[in-house]
């Protein structure tokens, strides 16, 4: 009976909460890597290239600024994931002091009777229930502090994403639907003795004005997801700088003292850099490499080498 209620009594007995600080990170500076893209031309001439055995175009990199930029969205993205996972851990597993702390409780019971191993677990339910009804709490100012920096982080940044993607989504449509009008065909091209296939001048220049033809609907396209990239960033840019200083202002959750809050603070910091730089880096780089590759197709028509089932 005396081992069952010890079990019972271990079982009773809880951790205490960790609420996870926020990092010490600025996002708004961040966002000067943001780099608006310019043409397939421009988006081209910054990429690492090479040839291969054929004498085609093959990237190394799309530039040296996105590797950057993925760099740090990556790192950013881990120290957020680590946080989240080691305040978890901080959550589940007991530090030493309270396992030993736990040995001496076990101790303590094992010499007690019954009665007083049932007074004693009174004593620790009424004290868990009169903390819970005094849960620990911040002044108004500060409540409310943290609250406006979720719903900046949230709900604004988040509605202001929805927007912008729902907008690139339409721009995307109708560029892909008029890049299907653009169709390519070798049959002017004639054979030639003495396996008949065409001459490589023939349909590589026929290969060199369709992606002429590509390359004019990617950029007219571009430009639209350009203007609404500079449209969207500075006030993307804005609402982040605020949610900076308000957890500036908040001591990166030092100053905060509800655990409920701190981790709602830890969240609403996350929230601002996913929404700082999840969409508006993917828009980029899609631009960026998409039209890249637009750009190099033509190259290697122009050179002779984009088509190679052909004769020289």
């Amino acid at each position: 009976m005396k081992k069952f209620f010890f079990i019972s009594i271990s079982a009773f007995c809880t951790l205490s909460s960790f609420a996870q600080k926020c990092l010490q990170l600025n996002i708004a500076p961040l966002m000067s890597n943001l780099q608006v893209p310019g043409s397939s031309a421009n988006s081209f001439a910054k990429c690492a290239t090479k040839t291969n055995d054929h004498g085609q175009i093959e990237f190394i990199n799309y530039g040296s600024d996105l590797e950057q930029l993925d760099t740090i969205v990556a790192r950013n993205s881990r120290d957020f994931n680590n946080a989240s996972v080691t305040n978890m851990g901080n959550m589940q597993l007991p530090s030493s002091q309270n396992v030993d702390a736990a040995k001496q409780l076990a101790e303590q019971l094992k010499n007690m009777t019954p009665e007083q191993q049932k007074a004693w677990a009174m004593q620790q339910a009424q004290q868990q229930m009169a903390n819970a009804s005094h849960p620990i709490q911040d002044d108004g100012a500060t409540a409310k502090l943290v609250m406006q920096t979720n719903d900046m982080a949230v709900n604004q940044l988040g509605a202001l994403n929805r927007e912008l993607a729902a907008k690139m989504r339409e721009i995307m449509e109708a560029s892909s639907k008029e890049k299907e009008t653009v169709k390519l065909d070798n049959s002017s091209c004639p054979g030639l003795k003495p396996v008949g296939l065409p001459s490589c001048a023939c349909v590589n220049a026929l290969a060199g004005k369709y992606w002429d033809k590509i390359i004019s609907i990617e950029d007219k396209y571009n430009a639209q997801r350009i203007a609404l990239l500079q449209q969207y960033i500075p006030r993307i840019k804005a609402i982040t700088s605020t949610v900076d200083d308000n957890i500036a202002k908040l001591q990166y959750g030092d100053a905060v003292k509800s655990p409920q809050l701190k981790q709602m603070l830890f969240s609403a910091q996350s929230s601002a850099f996913g929404n700082s730089f999840s969409l508006t880096t993917a828009s980029i780089e899609d631009i960026r490499k998409e039209s890249s590759n637009i750009f190099a197709h033509k190259k290697n028509a122009d050179n002779q080498v984009e088509n190679l089932s052909c004769q020289k």
